[in-house]
């Protein structure tokens, strides 16, 4: 297996810096020596870049955009991204400057993670499939719908007061202005996709906790253990029972666990080869002279299968405590959409879609473990088997609304401009199936060999089902007006929205105690058959965990915001735009005890909400201002156009819904015990950015950008003490924090159709803890920043516009994974994972486009390690990648 050393990681990141640092000089050059007949090979990258052919208009429209925005921004189109060969928004964005991820689907802007960055669909905020986040994961959204990507890095009162390292606003394909229909089938696969990889019978949408206990739950008041039915059948004052209800008490348990899905035995097959197909057809009609009626619908499916294999060790006793998991997966995401759009002449525009996106997820693995209690070298290993069915669905229904009035439009007064939007979505989250089921096994050992396998006794086969529901409806408007004077350019800029949440979880679990004896001797599809069950001389059990009394909860959010602005441009030299937003935000989250039928936890959560300083529902208002100044010079330094923006702005990131509640639950992400924080307070922030942009002829430009971030009470996430089976996560607010760093990005067109184009982010961060709180480091680093982040590619088109090739690099340095806390041990840090990939395309005709993708191309695997007590460096985590290849042909009409 390949691998990078530190050093070369260095040597890379300095070559890329010097290539960016003379990015500009070689512009320079090119403008005093190019002639106007020598043609430019202008190819995409991020948002700055001019394309020839097929990009060149959507670069160009993103190109001006930014150059328009009074507020640092980076965009990203759909042309970029094919170029890349980007599958979903999530690894798509990680070529945007300082954007890295965190597993594979949160946005980390700048180093701050999920919590600091906002994500929203066309302007409009949508909720999260995720169980217990509330930031949307962004690896569900396919690219093939997106137009463009913007990430917001610097303030303005028009988005969200909630606003960290930035905002992403994925905005979605419109209705077409000509007919369209794009038709792709797809093949691929992964280098650790062998016959090893592991499959069970049970996943389906079709089960879920069974009708039988629901039922029974019902009957019998929340306890369905034999001694919870044996009391509802008593007839006696004391509870007891007669010698028949007492049998009958065990056949009614036995028939409830027969009714629960144990069809869970895992199994080794051969994985199919990954497969995806994408159907786009669009029109448009013109109805008479002043009107167009367009539409588009788009369908996609992508299917693959992976094994993604791990190696765990226990940090402080590496060589004893360790383990290895077999994991493999099925994911299927699927994409159906349409679009409906009206325009009048080019000054209203209604557009009306719908977007359902699915996921679906089967999971499989089995984990082998050593520890001080089962050595190796005595033959003795514990097994762990484990199953998870999980079906996510997030639908999107949205109104929008651009209008232009000219009836007022005159010597002074402009156009009045106004856009508005209407976002109704919804998202479920289903979990009808996840089973844990522990295991000891013989081995030998000297080869490791298993000889044998028995349930463990002391433990409990675990079938957990769990629901979550969340309903988002947003709608706002945005209104402005341009004002003309001999010397300057006004605009005044206004706007209101409002946003409402609800959400649902539930969760039930349901054990199946096991007893002892011989019907233990095998795997799980030999111990939990119906015969053995049935046979009333083993002593299984039924029973529900009631947990923490605090699994299920509902909750509810609501934002209500108004801002203004001024935006004044004074002789295309300098530019001053203020302004500041207002918002009301609410908040409330009731725990729910599914299985209290006594009424005492509802009696009990009414006492507290009457109480003074409860912490189940809260309200704050605020003001957030923000202001800008840019200084504009054209032919600064032989640039076409130069800027030069400095900006200030404060917000607030809030905590989750769960997270200021004083409850604990299961993530079921990490398999952690998380405890909430009533006495969490927000988070402010003041930012300070300025920044540079070079912009010349032929499409190269330089972009340098300073950044600052102070953060008041930063909510971090802590470990707390307990055993390998009891670990605790929690959230505190830390005294203070800051972030900050240097991002630099640019393009240089090359010789013979090749272009280099790259952006390095290197920024530092602090964090300071309360002393005496117990943590390894009270000052150290935010967790999920890395000192440096580099994207480069180098990239080809070829004269005849047949070929076109990308070699794509990203490395992210590493970053602490969580703070270690009462252990003695130091921080766990993710160590830098280099990311090579190569996308080759290939176009026959105008119709026809193959392309062949290749990603990993290094092999590398993600590390996480930690160094213990006694100085030993132990790497805690091992996750495989391996390299991805696929194939895609595309035909267009």
């Amino acid at each position: 297996m390949q691998k990078l050393s530190i050093n070369r990681h260095k040597l890379f990141i300095a070559m890329s810096a010097a290539s960016l640092s003379v990015l500009s000089s070689g512009a320079m050059a090119q403008a005093q020596t190019e002639t106007s007949d020598k043609p430019v090979i202008e190819a995409p990258v991020l948002e700055e870049m001019l394309v020839t052919g097929r990009q060149q208009s959507g670069a160009q429209t993103l190109t001006q955009e930014r150059m328009e925005d009074a507020f640092a921004a980076d965009l990203m189109g759909a042309d970029q991204i094919s170029r890349t060969g980007d599958t979903n928004v999530a690894v798509a964005l990680t070529r945007v400057t300082g954007v890295t991820l965190n597993q594979g689907k949160y946005v980390y802007v700048r180093g701050l993670g999920e919590r600091y960055s906002s994500v929203q669909l066309n302007g409009a905020q949508v909720p999260s499939p995720e169980l217990t986040r509330n930031v949307l994961p962004l690896d569900i959204i396919p690219s093939s719908i997106v137009e463009s990507l913007k990430v917001q890095k610097a303030y303005s009162p028009d988005l969200p007061a909630s606003f960290g390292g930035g905002n992403v606003d994925i905005r979605t394909k419109s209705v077409p202005d000509e007919f369209v229909l794009e038709m792709t089938l797809g093949t691929g696969t992964n280098t650790n996709n062998d016959s090893n990889n592991l499959s069970y019978s049970g996943g389906s949408k079709t089960s879920g906790l069974p009708k039988p206990i629901d039922q029974a739950l019902d009957t019998y008041q929340g306890v369905i253990d034999i001694n919870g039915i044996r009391r509802i059948l008593s007839t006696e004052v004391d509870n007891s029972v007669t010698p028949e209800q007492a049998q009958q008490s065990i056949q009614i348990n036995r028939d409830l666990a027969l009714a629960v899905n144990r069809n869970v035995d895992i199994k080794k097959d051969k994985p199919s080869l990954d497969q995806n197909g994408a159907v786009t057809l669009g029109n448009a009609w013109e109805l008479g002279d002043d009107w167009t009626l367009g539409s588009m619908l788009n369908w996609s499916q992508k299917t693959e299968w992976r094994n993604k294999n791990q190696a765990r060790r226990g940090v402080g006793a590496p060589d004893v405590t360790y383990s290895s998991i077999k994991r493999s997966t099925e994911d299927t995401k699927e994409l159906a959409s349409i679009g409906v759009g009206i325009k009048f002449q080019e000054m209203h525009e209604l557009e009306a879609s719908y977007m359902k996106i699915g996921n679906e997820t089967d999971e499989a693995a089995i984990t082998l473990a050593q520890n001080s209690n089962n050595n190796l070298a005595d033959g003795n290993q514990k097994v762990t088997y484990e199953t998870r069915y999980q079906d996510r669905e997030l639908e999107v229904t949205q109104v929008l609304g651009k209008h232009a009035f000219d009836q007022l439009s005159g010597n002074t007064l402009g156009n009045f401009d106004l856009d508005w939007f209407y976002s109704d979505s919804s998202v479920k989250t289903n979990i009808p199936g996840a089973s844990t089921i522990g295991g000891d096994n013989t081995v030998d050992p000297q080869t490791g060999e298993i000889l044998a396998t028995r349930i463990t006794s002391s433990s409990s086969a675990q079938f957990a089902y769990l629901n979550l529901q969340d309903d988002v409806r947003s709608y706002g408007l945005n209104a402005k007006l341009p004002l003309s004077f001999d010397n300057a350019e006004i605009t005044l800029r206004g706007g209101y929205s409002y946003n409402d949440k609800s959400r649902q979880y539930y969760g039930y679990t349901a054990l199946i105690d096991v007893g002892g004896g011989d019907y233990l001797l095998g795997t799980p599809g030999n111990v939990f058959t119906d015969s053995n069950i049935s046979n009333l001389d083993n002593a299984f059990e039924l029973t529900m965990s009631r947990g923490f009394g605090t699994e299920s909860y509902i909750a509810a959010q609501m934002t209500d915001a108004a801002y203004g602005m001024i935006d004044a441009n004074f002789n295309d030299v300098w530019r001053f735009t203020a302004g500041a937003r207002y918002e009301d935000y609410r908040t409330a989250l009731l725990p729910v005890d599914l299985l209290d039928y006594t009424g005492i936890t509802l009696q009990k959560l009414i006492e507290e909400l009457a109480k003074d300083g409860q912490t189940f529902s809260s309200r704050s208002d605020d003001w957030h201002p923000s202001a800008a100044l840019t200084f504009i010079n054209d032919g600064f330094m032989w640039t076409e156009t130069f800027q030069l923006r400095l900006s200030y702005a404060q917000t607030v990131v809030r905590p989750d819904l769960r997270e200021l509640s004083d409850v604990v639950y299961i993530d079921p992400e990490l398999n952690l015990r998380v405890q909430g924080n009533p006495n969490l307070v927000f988070s402010t922030i003041d930012h300070v950015d300025l920044r540079g942009e070079w912009y010349f002829d032929g499409g190269n430009n330089l972009t340098a950008t300073l950044f600052y971030k102070d953060i008041a009470n930063p909510i971090e996430q802590k470990l707390n003490p307990g055993s390998d089976t009891d670990i605790v996560m929690g959230f505190y607010n830390a005294e203070s924090g800051e972030i900050y760093g240097v991002e630099l990005e640019g393009l240089m067109n090359l010789d013979y159709g090749f272009f280099l184009s790259g952006n390095l982010t290197i920024s530092d961060s602090e964090i300071v803890s309360p002393d005496n709180q117990g943590f390894t480091n009270a000052t150290r680093t935010m967790s999920g920043q890395s000192p440096y982040v580099l994207n480069a590619q180098l990239g080809y088109d070829s004269d005849d516009g047949k070929h076109g090739a990308a070699l794509s690099y990203n490395i992210a340095g590493k970053k602490v994974y969580f703070a270690a806390f009462e252990t003695g041990h130091d921080d766990a840090f993710e160590q830098p994972f280099s990311s090579l990939d190569f996308t080759y395309s290939y176009y026959p005709t105008e119709q026809l486009t193959l392309k062949a993708k290749l990603r990993n191309l290094l092999d590398e695997d993600r590390e996480i390690t930690q160094t213990n007590a006694s100085g030993q460096k132990v790497t805690i985590l091992t996750q495989e990648v391996g390299t991805s290849m696929s194939l895609d042909i595309s035909y267009k009409f």
